[in-house]
């Protein structure tokens, strides 16, 4: 359990240490707006939304799923059923 806080913390401080101080300056407990949110998600909401667009290319539920959505849709899809706030901890890792 201790160790696994300590992984964390160091992650996050090696992480952190690539932005700059102007860059992401919001606490976890602020909400961010649409565009800051998903410049820090980035990754993250890239490799959904490259999953979704593989999921239906290989099922061909393209002709009744997300058909008329783009990838600023599910930006601000995923951006209102979050909680718009920075998550300091890697997730998935």
């Amino acid at each position: 359990m201790v160790n696994d806080h300590v992984k964390d913390q160091m992650y996050f401080q090696q992480d952190q240490g690539n932005l700059s101080d102007e860059e992401f300056a919001y606490k976890a407990d602020e909400e961010m707006s649409i565009s800051d949110w998903e410049a820090y998600y980035e990754r993250d909401l890239h490799t959904l939304w490259s999953r979704i667009q593989n999921y239906i290319d290989e099922t061909g539920s393209g002709n009744y799923m997300l058909d008329c959505a783009g990838y600023i849709d599910f930006v601000e899809f995923c951006y209102s059923k979050s909680s718009r706030k920075m998550y300091l901890y890697p997730v998935g890792r």
